[in-house]
């Protein structure tokens, strides 16, 4: 991935490509009196043309005698932000990768109420998420895969330096980490099976030492984990549990932190079989999953004072002679049954039995994420994810990590009348309501297995795949959720 330096001075005496940032207007920026005098006039002279206005993620590349300059558009100025300031090193990364830059220099802007370190990590995340590719399956030569080898980052007060390395660090660690993730999601489900999943996530821990255990069908049924295996029995696929732990110096007593995320890797909808088009893209069902996984490995990578479990049910929800039927009723993990009415709704099933088994760590907290319902698509389009929950202060925090990271979510009810759609004739619970509200209905559904433990759901279906570019958001698989749980477990303590 790319390389990060870091130095003290004006970019002015820089060699090669810089980057320099512009706000939306005609009038010369202020970095502009630094530069010579064509180069003022060139960017005046673009400016007022109208090609080039500093809108947010505009970009142009402008020669400069032997070099280019790659500007970017920040919007305007009062509006800056770190989101901004993310997105808009995203934008301007991809460009020069694309035009064939393997290097440039960029300096450290500002931006109110924020420090040299949270900016520098900012400008890091969007660098590296913005310009990351799936292409481990293309056959390219090296030499012709395209590259942003490195950034200098210019630091104009030697005093902001060591601040601006801690954010470059904190950045890279997470943005690998959701390019990690991304890459599980991308993959193809026969490269991405239960089992391989399972062996990434042994890899994970072994690489970033935190402990992996995973159950296998036997071991699952053994201990009645009925709802997991229901879904798995229509494919030769066996499914795997996996089971994270880290456990930071300096994490008080008490209860993890505990994370539970959708792993299926493959979702035909099983006997309730999806529609063809777009089937292709079910290998992202398991989104929750790796968001579990990838965060997990960031928060180990970054030595957080906090104790974190991760729940991973993986698995395929396949058709065959031997598939979960409509009508069939499950007892899962906690003793409760659920008659199947439609096997498509098969993540709050494994995630039921997940939900159940996380009581044997007497968490303080459990989040669960899933892409669960095309209801949330429908509710919220693709900017943002669903959060339901049993816990004021818990939803609280998620709100204020959505805030921070701008992986925004947006709150939906727990009413009791929706528990009342999703109650059975034949078990204690059926797994799809009726009278609408999917959404709220199957986090009501997840609701009835965490118990009185503090709980939030997240509902990722909106934005863990992006069908277009957007600025550190590919497309494809988008690593969504994986930052706001770093952001929360960075500040379990603290807000505690």
């Amino acid at each position: 991935m790319t390389q990060f330096k870091l130095a003290t001075g004006s970019l002015t005496s820089r060699q090669g490509p810089i980057l320099l940032g512009i706000t939306e207007g005609k009038n010369l920026p202020s970095w502009a009196g630094g530069w010579s005098e064509s180069v003022r006039k060139a960017v005046q002279r673009l400016l007022g043309s109208g090609q080039f206005k500093g809108k947010l993620n505009e970009t142009f590349l402008l020669p400069e005698g032997s070099r280019w300059l790659i500007l970017v558009g920040a919007g305007k100025k009062e509006e800056l932000t770190l989101d901004r300031v993310r997105q808009a090193a995203a934008s301007a990364s991809r460009r020069a990768m694309n035009a064939g830059i393997e290097s440039f220099s960029r300096g450290l802007v500002q931006v109110a109420q924020a420090t040299a370190e949270e900016v520098a990590q900012a400008v890091t995340e969007g660098t590296l998420l913005g310009t990351y590719r799936y292409d481990e399956l293309k056959n390219v030569p090296a030499e012709e895969r395209r590259r942003l080898k490195s950034v200098t980052m210019v630091v104009p007060a030697a005093k902001d330096l060591s601040a601006a390395r801690r954010g470059v660090a904190r950045g890279r660690v997470i943005a690998e980490a959701v390019c990690w993730g991304r890459d599980l999601i991308n993959r193809p489900a026969n490269r991405l099976t239960p089992r391989i999943m399972a062996a990434e996530a042994k890899g994970a821990a072994r690489r970033f030492r935190f402990s992996c255990r995973v159950l296998d069908p036997a071991r699952m049924r053994r201990l009645g984990m009925n709802a997991v295996l229901a879904v798995a029995q229509g494919s030769v696929e066996p499914a795997q549990f996996i089971i994270l732990e880290y456990r930071g110096r300096g994490s008080r007593s008490g209860g993890p932190l505990l994370f539970a995320g959708k792993g299926i890797t493959f979702d035909s909808g099983g006997i309730s079989i999806k529609p063809a088009a777009k089937m292709e893209q079910m290998k992202y069902d398991m989104s929750g999953g790796a968001a579990v996984l990838a965060s997990i490995r960031a928060i180990a990578a970054l030595k957080l004072p906090v104790h974190v479990v991760g729940l991973v049910p993986a698995t395929e929800n396949l058709p065959s002679g031997s598939a979960q039927r409509p009508g069939d009723v499950i007892r899962t993990y906690s003793g409760k049954t659920v008659e199947v009415e439609n096997t498509d709704a098969e993540g709050r099933l494994v995630l039921a039995d997940a939900l159940g088994y996380a009581q044997r760590f007497k968490p303080r907290a459990i989040l669960d994420l899933a892409t669960l319902t095309g209801a949330c698509v429908v509710a919220l389009g693709h900017h943002a994810m669903a959060v339901m929950g049993n816990d004021e202060r818990l939803i609280e925090r998620v709100q204020r990590s959505a805030s921070r990271t701008h992986e925004r979510v947006w709150r939906l009810p727990l009413w009791p009348e929706y528990g009342e759609q999703i109650r059975s004739d034949v078990a204690d619970l059926k797994n799809v309501g009726v009278g609408g509200g999917g959404t709220i209905t199957a986090g009501y559904f997840l609701k009835e297995f965490a118990g009185k433990t503090p709980w939030v759901h997240l509902d990722i279906a909106g934005v863990a795949w992006a069908e277009s570019d957007q600025p550190y958001r590919p497309k494809g698989a988008t690593g969504a959720g994986v930052r706001l749980l770093v952001d929360l477990a960075s500040h379990w303590r603290e807000e505690r």
